[in-house]
């Protein structure tokens, strides 16, 4: 959720404090450096990718076997695969939620064989991945509360001697409502179909993504179900500071247990749809199947490009402008590692973003009015074919084919070596 320019001041200011004040932090037991490729959480041995990996290691041969296996969907095997990714952004989640929506009115709504959120993406994905039945649970989502209403402040003194300044005890109780035992329950029926569910946090201590595959948590009875799911979830949305991380259990193989400290998955990508090193060109995974192409959907619950705005001289003022254009150049490159990707894997691409024409400002951090008429823009985009865009801008169609005969011709060059 780590996007909008009040949450970038909020935190530049929470930053500060604590370099000002100094805080004891509470206790943990955190995993040994020695240990940390080994520990694992149990029942998720199999289903979560960590870190970044060497693509020449024997191991990440046998795992890209692994998801390969986990992304194709064997009830859609007459169907190219489909691909959607949905990025962080806060309360601009809403304008993600209401492009679904639409979406679904026209009919044209994909089965995605793979569905990955980050952050508030990482709300949005349960629900997409269910389909449009639960079109109404996203909208309620984003629509129905205010900031007070999901937030609860924790007070300067608590907040500063402790992990966060607040507690997302409301958004907690939001997502739990809507993602409730029968749609637990239909998450893992998908997974056994073959489609998969990712959600993306940020593990703090290794300072690397983790990319949690949610679906086989139902299909498997790992123990703690449907709780852990939710704890995933709400790890992928925690913005340091604001809120207070999530710790997860794990354990290594000699049985010794530790916990992991996992926040706001847009800290190391806002948006992903699958490893870089997972070369599915190289592979008869993407080998075609009825009509049409594979193809990777992006949403980017964000404008490509800042308003002008005046901004105050002052300390806050200026470190949190700043730290939503890093969040936004970031998230930039998220856009173009996967369209890079997509490219050279044979994937055709769609990109969608909140227009830069789209002023309706918010008064809050969660503002009920604000998020209503992104969510309806959205709606209103996708009905109107105005959402999707073939490659991010401010390519060219002919810059596209270029690089995309270029992308082929050099690895084909580099696997024949």
């Amino acid at each position: 959720m780590l996007r909008t320019p009040p949450i970038a001041a909020y935190s530049a200011a929470i930053l500060f404090a604590v370099l000002a004040v100094g805080c004891s932090s509470p206790k943990r037991n955190p995993v040994p450096h020695e240990d940390i490729r080994d520990a694992y959480l149990p029942g998720m041995e199999s289903w979560r990718i960590t870190g970044e990996i060497e693509p020449d290691d024997p191991a990440v041969q046998e795992r890209m076997g692994l998801l390969l296996d986990q992304m194709r969907a064997s009830g859609l095997d007459e169907a190219p695969i489909k691909v959607l990714a949905i990025s962080g952004g806060g309360e601009n989640g809403a304008y993600g939620g209401g492009l679904l929506s639409g979406w679904s009115e026209l009919g044209t709504r994909p089965v995605f064989n793979v569905v990955t959120g980050v952050s508030t993406g990482a709300l949005t994905a349960p629900f997409a991945f269910l389909g449009s039945d639960y079109d109404e649970d996203i909208k309620a989502c984003y629509t129905t509360l205010h900031t007070d209403e999901l937030v609860t402040e924790r007070g300067l003194i608590a907040g500063l001697t402790g992990d966060a300044m607040a507690d997302p005890d409301g958004l907690r109780a939001l997502v739990a409502t809507h993602f409730d035992e029968e749609a637990f329950r239909k998450m893992g029926e998908e997974h056994l179909k073959g489609r998969r569910l990712y959600v993306g946090t940020t593990n703090l201590d290794r300072m690397e993504a983790t990319y949690w595959c949610l679906s086989p948590i139902s299909a498997e009875n790992v123990p703690g179900g449907r709780e852990l799911a939710l704890e995933i979830i709400i790890a992928s949305a925690s913005i340091p500071g604001i809120f207070p991380p999530v710790m997860i259990d794990v354990v290594t193989p000699d049985g010794r247990e530790y916990d992991e400290m996992h926040v706001d998955g847009g800290i190391s990508a806002q948006v992903f749809a699958y490893p870089v090193w997972l070369r599915l060109r190289d592979t008869e995974f993407l080998e075609a199947k009825g009509e049409g192409a594979p193809t990777i959907w992006v949403i980017r619950n964000a404008p490509l490009v800042f308003r002008h705005e005046q901004v105050g001289r002052t300390l806050f003022k200026i470190t949190g402008r700043s730290i939503s254009g890093l969040i936004r150049s970031n998230g930039i490159g998220d856009l173009y590692r996967i369209w890079i990707t997509s490219l050279r894997d044979g994937f055709d691409f769609q990109l969608a973003w909140i227009p830069f024409d789209f002023d309706v400002e918010p008064s809050e951090a969660f503002d009920p009015v604000h998020m209503t008429a992104l969510f309806e823009r959205g709606r209103s985009d996708v009905l109107n074919g105005e959402a999707w865009h073939d490659y991010p801008p401010p390519m060219e169609a002919e810059d596209v084919d270029t690089l995309r005969t270029e992308l082929v011709e050099r690895s084909s060059g580099s696997d024949s070596r």
